[in-house]
């Protein structure tokens, strides 16, 4: 009988070593090694920019981030090595709520030291940094609110996810048509007017739509990169609907395979059992505050930071208290 628990014991620790190192591996590989070794983020000096938010104000929303329980991570859909979709979201597990920020991929950021083409829009902070460096710029941008990790997926890596879920439902209210045949593979769009379940090539293909080929008479969004946000944005409300659904421990951990990502997989799966039971109800779908313009020819979205600042102390539910005890104005849920 000793001699059975001997080899028993041996022969669970032997297996818990041998667990732990797969699970180390994995993680180790789901991780995106682009940009590593480069992931310091410096912002240029912008001209004429005017302090708009007092510091006291700053110091009220840090502390009320420090002193959260959010999780905030930014997801990043990549075409090539630039981020087609840029989205922050903020978990709250207190109050099972998910808040999404869109962040426009022409969001001015000018970099010290990268003045290339297009090199001033956040779009192209992954191409030079990597996935750690997006982490930083887009602190920078929500006024030094933490990111805690990133999550990167390609459209090979959508699909996918799409897939598992069996599809995704969605309205499409005009025509969608469009064709690129220069791109590699060549892009063809092509949906009709009406209730649509998306497979992942077809899902994929909706999220990259912006305007209508000249001549299909198809629609183009009224306000360019804005309205395809709003897009995407029902795209991901729809499937987030039906991921909590099923079970969605085990949806995160098969999508897992499909992404590259700083969250270990059983921090990964234990966020989710977190936010299992959820309503969708208490997914909110918000944008960048701010305004697009043109500047030298190309199109660029000026962040407004005092708007940004109001979203923020909303999203962490900040209470403003006035001079009179009873007209207490509460902002946030």
């Amino acid at each position: 009988m000793k001699a059975f628990f001997k080899i028993f014991t041996i022969a669970f620790l032997g297996f818990i070593v041998l667990f732990n190192s797969i699970i180390f591996t994995f993680n180790y590989f789901m991780k995106d090694q682009h940009g590593k070794g480069n992931s310091i983020v410096v912002r240029a000096a912008e001209e004429d920019k005017e302090e708009v938010i007092p510091p006291d104000e700053m110091d009220i929303l840090l502390q009320l981030a420090s002193e959260s329980s959010r999780i905030n991570i930014v997801l990043l859909g990549l075409e090539g090595l630039r981020s087609d979709t840029n989205m922050f979201i903020s978990y709250d597990p207190d109050n099972k709520q998910i808040d999404v920020i869109s962040i426009p991929r022409d969001t001015y950021y000018p970099r010290k030291g990268y003045t290339g083409l297009g090199k001033d829009k956040f779009n192209a902070v992954y191409q030079d940094h990597g996935a750690d460096g997006v982490k930083m710029a887009l602190s920078d941008l929500l006024l030094n609110i933490p990111v805690d990790h990133y999550i990167t997926v390609n459209y090979k890596g959508a699909e996918a996810i799409i897939n598992t879920l069996g599809g995704v439902p969605v309205y499409i209210p005009e025509l969608m048509s469009y064709e690129d045949l220069y791109d590699d593979p060549p892009l063809k769009i092509h949906f009709e007017p009406g209730h649509h379940l998306l497979n992942g090539e077809d899902g994929v293909k909706f999220l990259r739509y912006r305007q209508g080929s000249p001549g299909s008479g198809a629609m183009s969004y009224a306000d360019g990169d804005l309205g395809r946000i709003r897009a995407q944005q029902e795209f991901m409300k729809s499937a987030f609907k039906k991921a909590i659904s099923f079970r969605l421990p085990t949806v995160v951990a098969t999508a897992f395979r499909f992404v590259r990502t700083d969250v270990d997989l059983q921090e990964a799966v234990k966020y989710a059992t977190m936010a299992a039971g959820m309503e969708i109800e208490n997914v909110n779908m918000l944008t960048l505050p701010g305004v697009d313009e043109y500047r030298n020819g190309l199109s660029y979205f000026f962040l407004d930071e005092e708007e940004t600042k109001t979203l923020l102390l909303n999203m962490y539910g900040y209470v403003v208290e006035t001079e009179n005890e009873d007209d207490v104005v509460e902002i946030g849920d």
